[in-house]
């Protein structure tokens, strides 16, 4: 059965007046974003309250309890947030202008945790990878002002890059699963992510440093907060701070093991989506949005959730002829479909991750579709958000 998961705890701030240093593991990033923020390295405007360079926030400590469900992501009190201006349009005089809220992506982090370990050996021969199931591309039925971000949520360009350039792509051998080999899987995966995206964000005038990789099986200081392996449920995070990924190698094998190299491949790809979201600006008009539907937090929480593991379909469709995953569709559809997300008897109000029908639901439909067209889940109803 599929287990409740939650982001990591409650809000946690930079690690203070010590470095982060390399822990075990470290695929280290061509340029890491700087932490702390230097002054004047984002675009300044009016403020509410202290501005960030010079703030200081108490060194979290996780110590390694189990994650029950119920944490959800820090948005800040109300007013911390100006106005919000999405990023410019082809054609279109809009930016985004990231003002007081800029010390959240020092301090957001999303995981990817265990549901269900899975043993499947089903194939599917098919000349043209693709998976039974969804093929839906999200129309918005509403029509909120321009320059919003609930119009920025609906409607942001990354939905029309279409396609990922195909990647060559084999899959590294898992081996036994141990530090090493897990460091060797990640690395040829990450590459190809990297190739895969990059000319996406070269498509939306963002020429970014790729994110980094951190495969651990010690304890990890990072820019949001302090892990342990085998913490609760988690295998994995992207940390908004320094936009690095970290995998938790130890609870990858109790999850899944080795032999089960796709669930390995969607984790990843789905923590990769939440950078895609970062770069693209989705995750900052998330946010602004939430200051004024509060409510809607842990809906919008799942649509989130869901739309990075759609990501995560549209990148595993540029790889399956090369990785390959043509033979093995049926066990691609049952991994993403029972793997990851939360079970029907998971309380409504620590949904915050979606159903595994749901997880699947959108991992298959960003594989058929192979679009990013396919991941627009803040455009459709709330029963495919569940």
């Amino acid at each position: 059965m599929s287990s409740p998961y939650g982001y990591g705890g409650p809000p946690q701030g930079a690690p203070q007046g010590r470095p982060l240093g390399p822990p075990p593991g470290v695929l280290p990033p061509p340029q890491a974003a700087p932490w702390p923020p230097q002054q004047g390295q984002y675009p300044q405007g009016p403020m509410q309250g202290t501005p960030y360079p010079g703030q200081q926030y108490p060194a979290p400590q996780y110590q390694g309890q189990p994650y029950p469900g119920q944490f959800q992501p820090y948005y800040g009190g109300p007013g911390q947030f100006n106005g919000f201006q999405p990023p410019r349009k082809r054609g279109g005089a809009l930016r985004l202008v990231l003002v007081s809220f800029i010390f959240l992506t020092f301090i957001g982090v999303s995981v990817a945790v265990v549901a269900a370990l899975l043993g499947s050996n089903s194939t599917e021969n098919t000349a043209e990878p693709k998976v039974t199931g969804p093929s839906i591309v999200p129309t918005p039925t509403t029509n909120p002002e321009k320059g919003t971000a609930e119009d920025f949520l609906l409607n942001a360009d990354v939905y029309r890059t279409g396609p990922l350039p195909g990647q060559n792509c084999p899959a590294a051998n898992l081996g036994s699963g141990s530090l090493a080999s897990q460091k060797v899987y990640y690395q040829r995966l990450f590459k190809c992510l990297n190739d895969a995206w990059r000319p996406i964000f070269k498509e939306l005038g963002e020429e970014k440093p790729d994110p980094g990789l951190v495969v651990f099986d010690q304890p990890v200081t990072t820019a949001c907060g302090n892990f342990q392996p085998l913490s609760g449920r988690v295998l994995a995070f992207y940390c908004y701070g320094n936009q690095v990924m970290y995998v938790d190698v130890k609870q990858m094998n109790r999850a899944f093991g080795p032999a089960h190299d796709l669930a390995y491949l969607m984790t990843i790809a789905h923590e990769y989506g939440h950078h895609v979201q970062g770069v693209s600006g989705l995750f900052y008009a998330r946010a602004v949005y939430l200051q004024d539907h509060p409510e809607q937090k842990l809906e919008s929480s799942r649509r989130n959730e869901l739309q990075a593991s759609c990501f995560a379909g549209v990148f595993s469709k540029a790889v399956a002829k090369s990785y390959p995953l043509t033979n093995r569709l049926g066990e691609f559809k049952e991994q993403s479909s029972n793997s990851f997300g939360e079970s029907a008897d998971t309380p409504e109000d620590e949904r915050t991750h979606g159903l595994a029908t749901s997880q699947g639901f959108w991992i298959q439909n960003g594989f058929n579709i192979g679009e990013n067209k396919a991941c627009d889940t803040f455009a459709v109803s709330a029963d495919l958000v569940k």
